[in-house]
């Protein structure tokens, strides 16, 4: 189900969802900090906080799937590559959790804003959500560096300048 669509791996085509919706839902959650948006902004959040949870995780699991069929690419003591997958893999897993994190905090502020009349509570919420937010955004940038690295230039040997 996650190794192939249309003969390319299907995490080479996900991910590009996941960096899309990360970003987003990190903005959104950054407007938590304004107060007249608190509201509008709350359920916003957690669409795009579940369909960014919902597009890290199809591209965890087709990772996976990648990088059992890669096999013997990426094994092997002096391997770049396959130092530079596990280190994606890794941080993809940080941003799993994260992201996790950010959605069960994303609901459970969009249910309780309502209800409080504590604007120290309040600004509690918006700051949780702020960690979070970039947290998730800081993770985003990281996981793509090294999945990139290790697709394009593993070893750090080619020049993509065009000179």
């Amino acid at each position: 189900m996650f190794g192939e669509f249309n003969g390319l791996p299907v995490h080479a085509l996900v991910v590009h969802a996941a960096v899309i919706f990360t970003p987003l839902a990190a903005v959104l959650g950054l407007g938590l900090w304004l107060p007249k948006w608190r509201m509008r902004l709350r359920w916003p959040l957690v669409a795009a906080v579940a369909i960014t949870f919902a597009t890290a995780s199809v591209a965890v699991a087709s990772g996976r799937v990648l990088r059992r069929a890669l096999g013997d690419q990426l094994t092997g003591p002096d391997n770049a590559a396959g130092k530079l997958v596990e280190h994606h893999k890794v941080l993809a897993e940080r941003l799993w959790w994260a992201l996790l994190a950010y959605l069960v905090v994303a609901i459970v502020v969009a249910l309780l804003l309502p209800r409080l009349d504590n604007r120290l509570a309040v600004q509690a919420l918006a700051l949780v959500v702020t960690v979070i937010a970039v947290v998730v955004f800081v993770l985003v940038i990281q996981v793509g560096d090294a999945g990139a690295k290790a697709r394009w230039n593993p070893d750090g040997s080619f020049d993509y300048s065009g000179g």
